[in-house]
């Protein structure tokens, strides 16, 4: 009975297949070889395995063959040329023990092999040098290669963000993904919780990128994160350090961007924790402080008891915190009724404003602006040439990172520190994208204004109004209006709430410059900003 040659076949990339290093070149030259030895043979067809992670774990059909060399069962084998045992140092010094503790003879291209033999010996340690040498070139090169494509904008491979499709290698926006883009980040720069948001998903049938039907809080949150919706990303080669800014479809606005991530970084953890617990919804819980030790007031319901109170929580916290030394001393233990509370403040507010000539010169400027007609029409020349001149400087700015971006490709200065201007430079563009599609807003105003209100008549409507707002609008108004209100409390049933406006709108005056002659115009001058008001709690 013959010997047998055992031919050993593996390709790992696409250029071996072009290069005449097949599978089917290889099983020709080993057949060949086969006959001139005068042996059988038999093919061992490993097929296309990267050497990338050279190791046993991915290549079943060596592992089997070197299971037989151990056995002493193989004593030919054959392959095209060692690198097709393997590139990796280690796995390569592995087979080799294998084989020249078994005396298996190779056989290759070049001749026959034996291991045992120090001459043999010493070329295949060079053979092998040169097919590590070999193997890591063609890693650099694929590495280069790719950062090239990534660079010119081509999409590096892997799914792409939702709102997007990769069309002949290249981001461009999804045109239904992406409305859902834009809705998400509208409903967050309306201050919308990421739990209506999601909310507001579902009920419209949004499905994820894994099919889901009900979208995560973590999915909402990094998807408003995401750099892509700008027009920009970043890609990192591991290798050596370099992040590269690849350009892509924007699908959002800079200013919309810009509101929510000024909106994320207001919001802390407490207080998202808190908005999302609380069930009730207490119109000053946000104003009330207590003027003894500064806790800002909480808000509790008994439904059964058919009361609802405002109330100091600092002897709670001093329980919650005991033992870490964060005690603080308050003795404003009485409650308000919210109800009357709320019914008082409110009245106070309307009744300030009501009276306040700088409110209305407010609300003048609001309706009719500032300005004469004439006036606008050149404030309209102005701003039309402001927003030419930032097109410019956005025009520059570009050309500035092209340049910047040149440098880094073709290493004319240091790649860190050019990453840090380009990250500037981005930050400056960005400003004057928001600059701009603001005077954009400013000028659409003008531009659509047709004709003037009489201010008068205007406030006397929004009063009017002020009286059927809900609870919500109220809160929103009060925002706009009132910083803080400080609670004293003087006795069992009386307290005294001391308001903290904004605007001194508390008792300021109006006046003419000239009584004789009142064409000449009017000044304001300013009020108070704070306003003492009693609240009586003994009528039940």
């Amino acid at each position: 009975m013959k010997e047998i040659l055992h031919i050993y076949l593996r390709v790992s990339t696409q250029s071996q297949v072009d290069d005449g290093t097949s599978i089917e070149t290889q099983k020709e030259i080993g057949i060949r070889k086969s006959k001139e030895l005068g042996l059988d043979y038999k093919i061992w067809d490993e097929g296309g395995q990267s050497s990338n992670k050279d190791d046993l774990t991915n290549r079943p059909v060596i592992t089997q063959l070197l299971d037989l060399v151990e056995q002493g069962k193989v004593k030919h084998l054959f392959v095209y040329n060692t690198d097709r045992l393997s590139r990796n140092e280690e796995t390569w010094m592995f087979i080799r023990l294998k084989l020249k503790k078994n005396e298996v003879i190779l056989y290759t291209t070049y001749g026959q092999h034996d291991l045992n033999n120090p001459l043999d010996k010493l070329l295949f340690g060079i053979l092998q040098e040169i097919s590590s040498y070999d193997n890591s070139l063609r890693t650099e090169r694929t590495r280069l290669g790719k950062v090239n494509r990534i660079k010119q904008g081509f999409w590096m491979g892997g799914p792409c963000p939702f709102g997007y499709e990769v069309q002949d290698k290249k981001l461009v926006p999804n045109k239904n993904e992406s409305k859902w883009v834009k809705f998400i980040f509208e409903e967050y720069s309306k201050r919308k919780t990421l739990r209506d948001i999601k909310q507001k998903l579902l009920s419209n049938g949004v499905i994820t990128r894994r099919g889901n039907s009900v979208w995560s809080i973590g999915s909402i949150e990094k998807l408003l994160t995401n750099t892509h919706y700008g027009g920009f990303y970043y890609v990192t080669d591991h290798k050596s350090g370099e992040v590269v800014r690849v350009e892509c479809p924007p699908i959002i606005t800079n200013t919309l961007i810009r509101e929510v991530q000024s909106i994320k970084e207001s919001r802390t953890r407490q207080t998202r924790v808190t908005e999302s617990n609380l069930k009730t919804f207490y119109l000053l819980r946000e104003f009330l402080f207590c003027s003894e030790c500064g806790s800002r007031y909480s808000g509790r319901t008994f439904p059964q008891q058919y009361r609802s109170i405002y109330y100091c929580p600092r002897i709670e916290r001093n329980f919650v915190n005991e033992g870490n030394n964060k005690h603080q001393k308050c003795s404003n233990r009485r409650y308000l009724k919210i109800e009357e509370t709320d019914n008082l403040v409110w009245n106070t507010v309307v009744d300030v404003i009501s009276k306040s000539h700088l409110f209305k010169e407010e609300i003048k400027k609001q309706v009719l602006g500032d300005q004469s007609l004439s006036s606008q029409k050149e404030e309209l020349r102005k701003l039309k040439n402001k927003q030419k001149k930032i097109q410019t400087e956005i025009n520059d700015v570009n050309n500035s990172i092209i340049n910047l971006e040149t440098d880094v490709i073709l290493k004319r200065r240091n790649s860190n520190e050019l990453q840090v201007i380009l990250k500037n430079v981005e930050e400056v563009r960005q400003t004057l994208e928001s600059d701009k599609e603001e005077l954009d807003r400013k000028i659409s105003s003008i531009v659509n204004r047709t004709k003037w209100v009489d201010w008068i008549s205007d406030f006397g409507e929004r009063i009017n109004k002020i009286s059927d707002f809900t609870t919500e609008e109220k809160y929103k108004f009060l925002k706009g209006i009132v910083e803080r209100i400080q609670v004293k409390t003087l006795d069992t049933q009386s307290h005294e709430l001391k308001f903290h406006f904004l605007v001194p709108y508390v008792n300021d005056t109006f006046m003419f410059k000239d009584n004789d002659n009142k064409k000449k115009g009017y000044i304001v001058k300013n009020g108070d900003k704070e306003l003492i008001v009693p609240l009586d709690s003994s009528k039940k």
